[in-house]
């Protein structure tokens, strides 16, 4: 019976020298992995670039129309024509007008107007679709829909296309509406673009106008575009 207190005593002993026997292992940190610091990027800047690249864009000249400087002519792109005497040119109310010119009457019926404007190729829509637009415009004098003639002509060496239509004139939006008017558009397409010749006014002024118009059409020509040598 005196042997089992002998024994526990003995067993604690050797625990402790086996614990003090073994090394500590060191504690291993985890491994932490950093990224490269990335270059910060600079935007450029028209502040970083030489004066002598900088371009400098006039606001004021690229939004603002001016009288032609030569008013006996009419300059529309590489078309040129002479103006007709009484015509006169008056400010476009919008960027896409080339230009636009007032046909004064002759008698006691308001003015015509003709716009010039001028379209890439690929950006201009069919004439099935603009002549649909055309008459969406219009109606006969007495209520009904109107039928639009179309005439070919020959203008400066091109081919090009005269469209007729004669009615009650409604405008955009049907807002207001005008009897009697008469729309006079003739295409023109060469290499690159479609130009549109659009007259529009009274029927009893744009008729007093028809020679005048006629001579202006007939008047144009093409002028080669100057090639620049590199």
């Amino acid at each position: 019976m005196k042997i089992l207190p002998i024994i526990i005593p003995c067993c604690l002993l050797i625990s402790c020298e086996q614990q003090q026997d073994q090394p500590n292992k060191p504690t291993s940190n985890p491994t932490v992995t950093t990224q490269p610091t990335q270059p910060i990027r600079k935007t450029p800047s028209l502040l970083d670039a030489p004066e002598e690249l900088i371009v400098e864009v006039d606001h004021e000249a690229k939004f603002t129309f001016y009288p032609p400087e030569n008013n006996s002519v009419i300059t529309f792109g590489n078309y040129i024509s002479q103006r007709p005497e009484n015509w006169f040119w008056v400010i476009p109310k919008t960027l896409v007008v080339t230009c636009n010119y007032v046909l004064p009457s002759s008698t006691t019926s308001d003015p015509a107007l003709i716009t010039i404007t001028q379209f890439e190729n690929e950006d201009s829509e069919s004439l099935d679709k603009s002549i649909t637009r055309w008459k969406d415009l219009f109606r006969s004098d007495g209520g009904g829909p109107i039928t639009a003639t179309k005439q070919s002509l020959t203008i400066a060496e091109r081919e090009a296309t005269q469209i007729t239509m004669l009615g009650e004139y409604m405008g955009a939006g049907s807002g207001w509406r005008l009897q009697n008017h008469m729309l006079l558009v003739t295409i023109l397409r060469d290499e690159t673009h479609t130009t549109y010749l659009k007259v529009i006014g009274p029927r009893e002024t744009i008729t007093t106008q028809r020679n005048a118009i006629n001579e202006f059409l007939s008047s144009t020509s093409w002028v080669e575009p100057i090639v620049e040598d590199e």
